[in-house]
């Protein structure tokens, strides 16, 4: 019996957008995925988002959630790069 795929749209923002080349794409993921999985394939399918493993902050529907989160068809993951603040010396 073939595993059910459901489709989840991924955000980019900020910097992440030039290095994904792209505001945002829709994977195919089996049912059952959570988030570190679909985290780990959108780094295979973006390699320059390899070395931003650590410092991204990633959200299902603008929430932050676990790790673990199972994510279900129609949800949307928005991942963002650390927000940076300039202090004055």
């Amino acid at each position: 019996m073939e595993q059910m795929q459901i489709d989840i749209k991924v955000n980019f923002f900020s910097y992440f957008k030039d290095l994904t080349e792209c505001e945002s794409t829709v994977l195919q993921l089996p049912q059952g995925t959570n988030l570190d999985q679909a985290l780990i394939i959108i780094r295979q399918q973006y390699p320059k988002m390899e070395g931003m493993e650590r410092s991204t902050l990633a959200a299902v529907d603008l929430e932050y959630v676990a790790k673990n989160h199972i994510l279900e068809a129609g949800e949307e993951i928005s991942l963002f790069p650390p927000v940076q603040t300039m202090t004055q010396v």
